[in-house]
């Protein structure tokens, strides 16, 4: 399998461009802001785009899918996309070639957060970063994220590689078993524990000397 992680610009944004060499059948995950490298490097590696995919709809995520699109015919992928894109739910899969690409349903950070596995590498967008987690209120949200982390992520195998969408995190990757043992926001024991953490994440840091 090919498989890139792209500095992209933006916020610390990371885009992904993965794809099956035999077939050369590829996919462009969160292609923002720079959406001319991605294409050239699809090209590096003969791969034509067949699925643009988002790991939710925030501009920063998604203001690149018109370039590819337009420029490799790719079809669009998105939680609750509305037509011309390709709507998916929890669990459904996408293929290229041999590679299946399996799509999890990962609220909180936003309703229509997803992240991509395929084969052993999780693009995890702002549901989960290498020691954080993402951004939300202290709300359903906040509860949504607890659920999707604990009941979605961490249950993947401990190898699964962690490809957030930012370099926000103390690392620009990770694995589900390193975050299992490190992430502060996991080892939370409860919600309440999860939530009072987010609230007081600033003074956490400081005390813990984390960037």
């Amino acid at each position: 399998m090919i498989f890139e992680q792209i500095k992209i610009g933006g916020d610390r944004n990371f885009a992904y461009l993965f794809g099956d060499e035999k077939s050369g059948q590829g996919a462009a995950v969160d292609p923002a802001f720079n959406p001319k490298a991605v294409l050239e490097l699809a090209k590096k590696y003969n791969l034509k785009i067949r699925y643009v995919i988002n790991t939710h709809s925030h501009y920063d995520h998604s203001n690149g899918n018109d370039y590819i699109v337009k420029n490799s015919n790719a079809s669009l992928v998105g939680f609750g996309l509305h037509p011309p894109g390709i709507s998916v739910k929890d669990g459904d899969e996408l293929f290229l070639g041999e590679l299946t690409v399996k799509l999890i349903h990962s609220p909180g950070h936003t309703p229509d957060s997803i992240c991509v596995l395929v084969e052993n590498k999780l693009m995890s967008g702002d549901t989960l970063f290498v020691g954080k987690v993402g951004g939300t209120g202290f709300g359903d949200d906040a509860r949504r994220e607890y659920d999707s982390l604990h009941s979605k992520l961490m249950v993947l195998p401990d190898k699964a590689g962690v490809f957030p969408g930012h370099d926000y995190g103390v690392a620009p990757e990770s694995t589900i078993g390193r975050e299992k043992k490190t992430n502060p926001f996991i080892l939370r024991d409860s919600f309440e524990s999860f939530l009072d953490l987010k609230k007081n994440w600033l003074e956490y840091k400081e005390k813990h000397g984390i960037k």
